[in-house]
């Protein structure tokens, strides 16, 4: 279950939250610019998860040891990223998982 894979990783993992700025002009204006045209064809709005998801998918690729795990004394690498997000439905949270390769 997710959940309790999510709550064994909060009991168990360091967890950080930091928080930086970042000029976000460039996605509110693509955003501006497509979002009547993304609501119209996908019947959902569009919003700013997808380039957040999209960032930390490229940060993840550049910085490797980020996304990689130990395992006894070995660093194992991942070759591929896996992100999920929770997202609300009408009959509650549920949280697909993304996996890029």
């Amino acid at each position: 279950c997710i959940r309790d894979s999510l709550k064994e990783a909060q009991n168990t993992a360091a967890m950080l939250t930091t928080f930086q700025e970042v000029d976000m002009s460039t996605v509110i204006e693509l955003r501006n610019t497509y979002k009547d045209e993304f609501q119209k064809k996908q019947n959902a709005k569009l919003g700013f998860m997808s380039f957040f998801v999209k960032a930390s998918v490229a940060a993840l690729r550049e910085q490797p040891i980020v996304n990689a795990y130990i395992n006894g004394n070995e660093i194992i690498y991942r070759d591929y990223v896996d992100i999920s997000v929770a997202v609300a439905t009408p009959t509650g949270l549920i949280v697909p998982c993304l996996l890029y390769t």
